[in-house]
């Protein structure tokens, strides 16, 4: 998947009547998944190039940032899942208040029409653009039949009966539901960071952890202790990932760790790329750091049992 910063910099192929999709696509979540699959086989179709345009920052970030969301996804994060789906490539539209303000007919014409030259449009049933989101299935649809692109509404994926929301999934997080959130994401949950020092108390119980800061913006699971995997060097290693504030330890501050087996937390790159994929239990204040200790090792009995039953 080619990944482009600069509308002007697209190669020819892609504005040679490809099939596009627009969104922010915070998650990649399965209603997401839905919309790229047929934006790739209707490309392959056509013999034409499938792009996705996506936006960064969160375009709420910009237009209303006091109530802006957390965001499932950071853009690398976003576009290692993307990488996955076979897209032909992938145009990165800097969100910033003049793009805001853009009305949504203008926004047909001068960038799907004029610029990328748009073969066939593919979007989700509630996709929305331009200014105050004025932009919908209706203006496209009258646009369609003037300017003569294809166009295809996708339904809504369910899960409980309902459509699959970036803003579901949020719900969920903020609830304790991760199993929910997981299941409506179709993929673990990514959280890219950088290692930093820590305190070194793992290391004393006997499972040194590797410290991770990761973007503010970046929504993470609820505290406690989570099955996950690292990518480290282009190498996979399986763990358990800590998030919270060790009560245990009087701590106030919030710690993002993870203990990958066989592994020694002192070599390997800085930049982590770790993967939460089952919750195992909540956090909480334990008598001693020996009483604790007891449970962590239970924690790696059930964690390795995961991945032995999974199949790594």
């Amino acid at each position: 998947m080619k990944v482009c910063s600069d509308i002007k910099n697209l190669d020819s192929s892609f504005v040679d009547k490809p099939v596009v999709t627009l969104g922010t696509f915070d998650g990649v979540h399965l209603g997401h998944q839905a919309i790229i699959r047929r934006l790739v086989a209707k490309a392959r179709e056509k013999g034409k190039k499938s792009l996705l345009v996506t936006y960064e920052p969160h375009p709420q970030s910009v237009v209303a940032p006091e109530s802006a969301p957390g965001i499932l996804t950071t853009l690398e994060e976003k576009l290692f899942l993307l990488g996955k789906l076979e897209l032909d490539g992938t145009l990165v539209v800097d969100f910033d208040r003049s793009l805001s303000q853009y009305e949504a007919q203008p926004f047909v014409e001068e960038i799907l029409i004029k610029r990328l030259n748009v073969g066939d449009l593919i979007i989700g049933y509630d996709h929305a653009f331009g200014k105050n989101r004025a932009g919908r299935a209706e203006l496209l649809e009258k646009a369609r039949k003037t300017y003569g692109f294809g166009l295809e509404v996708i339904s809504p994926v369910k899960n409980d009966h309902l459509a699959i929301k970036s803003s579901r999934i949020r719900e969920e997080l903020k609830q304790g539901s991760f199993h929910k959130a997981i299941r409506m994401l179709g993929h673990s949950f990514p959280i890219w960071g950088t290692k930093v020092p820590g305190q070194g108390l793992g290391a004393e119980m006997g499972y040194p952890t590797i410290n991770l800061e990761v973007s503010s913006r970046k929504l993470l699971p609820p505290d406690g202790v989570y099955a996950a995997q690292a990518e480290i060097d282009g190498k996979t290693w399986q763990g358990m990932m800590y998030k919270g504030k060790k009560p245990t330890f009087a701590g106030t501050d919030f710690s993002l760790e993870v203990h990958l087996f066989d592994f020694d937390p002192t070599l390997g790159a800085d930049r982590i790329r770790l993967f939460a994929e089952k919750w195992i239990r909540g956090d909480r204040k334990f008598d001693s750091p020996q009483a604790l200790k007891r449970q962590i090792k239970d924690d790696e009995e059930l964690i390795r049992d995961y991945f032995s039953k999974k199949g790594g």
